[in-house]
C-alpha cells in the first residue's frame, strides 16, 4: 500500500537527493586513511558483535517493532531462496528513518551483516555501536583509503557474508518516494556474482493508540524476490542492468507503480526533483 504523509512543514528535504538531512555531534577525530582498519577481526571485536546481537534480539528488535509499528512482508522470499544465499547476498533498501537498519536486521536474522556508512556517523555518539553492528566507514578525498575500503567490501563478499547498502546515499526522514540509486552498489554484485535482495519501506497512517505517540507514519518493510547479475554480460553492462532492475523493484515494493506520477525512471542524481 502506498501512503504519503502530510508532514511537509515538519521535514524539509535537501535539494540534492544524496545530501544528508541530519547533523551528528562530533565526539572524536578518526583518520579514515589507508592505515585504518575498515574490517576489524580481532577477538574482542567479535565478542562485542556477539553481545550486541543478543541485545538486539532481546531488547532492540521488540522496541523497534513497537516504536514504529513495524510489519515485515515477504520473508518467505528469504526462506524460499535460502540455498542461494548460503554464499552471501547483498540487501538494498530505501533509507528513510534512524532505525531502519535495525528493522532490516530483524527481517534477515539470523544474519548479522556488514554495511558501508557515512563516515561522520562513526565520529558521533553511536560510532562504536555502528562498528559492532557491521559498519564500514566510507572514506573520502583519499585514493589509497578508498582502495582499502573497497578491498574490505570485497573481502566481506569473498567470505560469503551478507552486505547491506542504502543506494540512495543518505537518509531522508519518512520520504515516501524512492530517490536515484548509486551505481557502484551494483558493480559489487556483478563483480562478485552475488544476488541482490531488494527491500523497501512503505508507510501507513497512525491509528488507534499509536495516535497518542507522535505523528510520524508507521512503517512496513517489504522484502522482494532476489535479483541476479547477468553472467552473459560484461561487468559494466551487468551493473547497468542490475541497477535499473533493482530501482524498479524497490519502487514496486514501496507501492509506486509505473503508472504513478511518483514513479521515477531517471537515475541521474543531478536530475532528480523532490516530490515533497
Amino acid at each position: 500500500m502506498y501512503y504519503r504523509h502530510t508532514l511537509k512543514d515538519k521535514y524539509v528535504y535537501p535539494d540534492r537527493s544524496d545530501e544528508h538531512m541530519i547533523s551528528v555531534k562530533h565526539l572524536r577525530d578518526t583518520h579514515f586513511d589507508e592505515n585504518f582498519e575498515y574490517l576489524p577481526k580481532g577477538f574482542w571485536h567479535k565478542v562485542k558483535r556477539g553481545l550486541l546481537w543478543i541485545v538486539l534480539n532481546l531488547i532492540v528488535f521488540p522496541v523497534a517493532t513497537i516504536r514504529h509499528g513495524l510489519k515485515i512482508h515477504g520473508k518467505r522470499n528469504l526462506r524460499k531462496h535460502k540455498k542461494e544465499f548460503k554464499k552471501g547476498a547483498i540487501t538494498i533498501c530505501n533509507h528513510v528513518f534512524m532505525w531502519d537498519y535495525i528493522c532490516i536486521l530483524k527481517a534477515i536474522r539470523p544474519h548479522l551483516q556488514y554495511h558501508p556508512g557515512w563516515k561522520t556517523n562513526f565520529e558521533g555518539p553511536n560510532g562504536p555501536l555502528i562498528r559492532w553492528v557491521g559498519g564500514i566507514p566510507i572514506p573520502t578525498d583519499n585514493v589509497r583509503a578508498m582502495a582499502k575500503f573497497q578491498k574490505a567490501i570485497g573481502q566481506v563478499l569473498q567470505e560469503d557474508k551478507w552486505l547491506h547498502f542504502f543506494p540512495e546515499g543518505s537518509m531522508w526522514f519518512f520520504y515516501p518516494d524512492v530517490r536515484p540509486f548509486k551505481k557502484a552498489v551494483f558493480k559489487y554484485a556483478a563483480r562478485y556474482n552475488k544476488p541482490v535482495i531488494p527491500m523497501a519501506f512503505s508507510f501507513r497512517p497512525r491509528k488507534g493508540i499509536y495516535k497518542l505517540f507522535g505523528n510520524n507514519p508507521l512503517v512496513d518493510l517489504n522484502v522482494g524476490e532476489p535479483l541476479y547479475p547477468d553472467a552473459t554480460l560484461s561487468i559494466p553492462e551487468a551493473t547497468e542492468k542490475l541497477h535499473q532492475e533493482a530501482y524498479h523493484a524497490v519502487q514496486i515494493l514501496a507501492g509506486i507503480t509505473p503508472d504513478s506520477p511518483y514513479y521515477n525512471t531517471d537515475q541521474n542524481i543531478d536530475n532528480y526533483q523532490k516530490t515533497m
